[in-house]
């Protein structure tokens, strides 16, 4: 029998390798994102055809706000795990931002208001993960930064309501999850009324019109627009009220739409005369909260796969947020 000898350098390589993984500090704060840059990508009337040219350029000048938003669900979500220390470092990074004004300068376009909201949704979910492990001083001056940058979000509100698609209730979740970390009444009204209206939206089949207007990628948009209401409903389940039930438990009627064309899109290629590309897992990435509360909502035999579920627009991971959340 031969064994396998490695060279000694290598095995010290790989020695240390492992110790750096295992030592894994938190790493500073990349500089703040005060201006955003971004562009429209679609090149038809319903907003289902994609330009690459333009989402190559839409990616390149959001990767910066991108990469933060990863990396800091990703320590949040750690911190939620039980790590204090990732919860610390992820309070750094964020507060890093707060001084810097991070997302409170020129917006090229209505794509850059856009990515403003969701990186708010997304950076105000992560801080109200690591929130009780932060000191009370760095509390405050992310408070006042995430009031600050939802008063510019909330400046849409009225554009938003009046053409109220996805956008709009991104736009209420984003104060939502806001005014959850900051105690701010009146950020919190505007998401309430976001979700209320949402529900007037949602037709008795669980469509909803503006969505499936959007052709080829109605599924896409039905799927893009349950996330911000679950992650609202949540939020409510936070504060002791139950929204699910209201307007005749709309949402369930959404949820059922969209589980129901998961990976065989038939229907809704039907109702929006057009073909559906199949949702990918990371769609649903709603679902670990939604199927904890209501398992028998959901149909048996999806096929999700293993693991958790991720979404940095959403807080990280949002399977570990249900077990925490929704017991």
């Amino acid at each position: 029998m031969h064994r396998l000898v490695l060279p000694v350098a290598l095995v010290v390589g790989l020695i240390l390798a492992s110790s750096a993984r295992g030592q894994e500090t938190c790493p500073p704060p990349p500089a703040a994102v005060v201006d955003i840059t971004s562009n429209r990508f679609y090149t038809d009337k319903a907003n289902s055809i994609v330009d690459q040219a333009a989402w190559d350029r839409r990616m390149a000048s959001v990767k910066p706000l991108e990469d933060f938003r990863r990396e800091v669900t990703r320590f949040s979500s750690r911190g939620l795990a039980g790590s204090k220390t990732w919860n610390q470092c992820a309070g750094r990074w964020i507060a890093h931002w707060a001084a810097g004004g991070a997302l409170l300068g020129r917006m090229s376009e209505i794509q850059a208001h856009y990515e403003r909201k969701w990186a708010l949704a997304a950076i105000a979910m992560a801080y109200l993960m690591a929130k009780p492990d932060l000191p009370e001083a760095e509390r405050r001056q992310i408070e006042l930064w995430l009031d600050r940058v939802a008063n510019a979000v909330a400046a849409d509100y009225p554009k938003r309501k009046a053409q109220p698609n996805n956008h709009y209730y991104w736009l209420g979740f984003a104060l939502g999850a806001s005014a959850t970390a900051t105690g701010n009444a009146r950020h919190w009204a505007l998401a309430a009324e976001t979700y209320a209206e949402a529900m007037t939206h949602i037709e008795r089949d669980g469509s909803l019109p503006r969505e499936t207007a959007r052709a080829g990628m109605a599924l896409h948009y039905h799927a893009f627009s349950i996330k911000p209401l679950v992650m609202l409903a949540e939020l409510a389940a936070r504060r002791g009220e139950n929204w699910y039930p209201r307007k005749d438990a709309a949402i369930h009627r959404l949820a059922r739409l969209v589980l129901e064309n998961y990976a065989d899109p038939k229907s809704m290629a039907i109702k929006a005369n057009a073909t559906q590309k199949p949702l990918a897992r990371g769609q649903l990435s709603w679902l670990p909260l939604y199927a904890r509360r209501f398992p028998e909502r959901v149909p048996g035999g999806l096929a999700l796969g293993e693991g958790d579920i991720w979404d940095g627009m959403l807080g990280g991971n949002i399977s570990a947020l249900a077990r925490a959340w929704a017991r």
